[in-house]
């Protein structure tokens, strides 16, 4: 199945760089005042999840679905975005607009993307000059450009067991306390950089100046 792409209404800078990051099978939804990124990215989402509390009701193209959340809700609208992907099937999710603004929002955001992560789906959040993944235990082999800026965070718990390689000050059988800034700012030496771990929630960042 492809990709399902959330995209919600936090800042930006750069809608062209952010679309650049669409492939044409994606399947797009809009949370909330997303709807206004997703203009400007030049995509029209194929579901619009909203309470309208951040945007006036759009008019919108055919064939377009809207689900109305009530404004009181025990649940964020880029949650329910996911969920709504997540219960159509799909496995691979990408997020725009969850960083850069609001630190709440942000970490509202991060914390169900890691719930996602632990069952079992790739997430990725994204802006202009960030790439963040949440990450359950296992191996994974991500690239990379030399030079490039990778810092590690235990998310809610110890993350044990961790490896990395393909960077300056590489990592062996490490416990990471979520706690612990250690692991922030290390700098990719390789194209490919590896990172494996036993136990915990991990979330790795690339990022560039």
């Amino acid at each position: 199945m492809s990709r399902c792409v959330i995209v919600s209404a936090g800042p930006f800078r750069d809608p062209v760089s952010l679309a650049g990051r669409l492939q044409p099978e994606d399947y797009v939804i809009a949370a909330d005042g997303g709807w206004q990124l997703a203009a400007l990215m030049g995509i029209t989402p194929s579901v619009l999840v909203a309470d309208f509390d951040s945007m006036t009701v759009p008019v919108l193209p055919d064939g377009v679905k809207v689900i109305t959340l009530p404004t009181e809700k025990d649940v964020t609208d880029t949650a329910q975005a996911l969920k709504i992907g997540y219960e159509a099937g799909y496995r691979e999710f990408l997020l725009l607009g969850c960083t850069g603004g609001r630190l709440d929002h942000q970490q509202a955001a991060l914390t169900v993307a890691a719930d996602y992560a632990r069952r079992g789906c790739a997430v990725t959040l994204a802006d202009e000059q960030n790439e963040i993944f949440p990450l359950s235990p296992g191996s994974y082999i991500f690239p990379a450009e030399v030079g490039e800026k990778l810092s590690l965070f235990a998310f809610g718990g110890d993350v044990t067991g961790l490896f990395v390689s393909g960077v300056l000050y590489e990592v062996e059988d490490f416990t990471l306390s979520p706690f612990d800034p250690l692991c922030v700012s290390n700098e990719c030496l390789d194209e490919d950089v590896c990172v494996s771990f036993k136990e915990g929630t991990l979330l790795l960042y690339f990022s560039k100046d």
